[in-house]
């Protein structure tokens, strides 16, 4: 990912989420750097999307539900 911004922070990042460059807020200059190389495989998100989040919504429900009709 590469954000560029006239007044704030300028970066450069990889899919991991590691900083590989960057120019703070009111800094100025220029960042060379190498653009980072793309994930071998899709990040889970990717492959599922939303199915992922409503899955993770009924479970936690399911669970819920569970642990309220074996309460003490």
């Amino acid at each position: 990912m590469v954000r560029a911004a006239n007044t704030g922070i300028s970066a450069v990042i990889d899919p991991y989420g590691r900083e590989l460059a960057r120019l703070g807020l009111t800094e100025k200059g220029t960042l060379d750097a190498r653009l980072p190389a793309a994930l071998a495989a899709a990040p889970f998100y990717a492959k599922y999307g939303e199915a992922s989040f409503w899955l993770a919504v009924l479970l936690v429900s399911v669970v819920a539900i569970f642990a309220r009709r074996h309460e003490g």
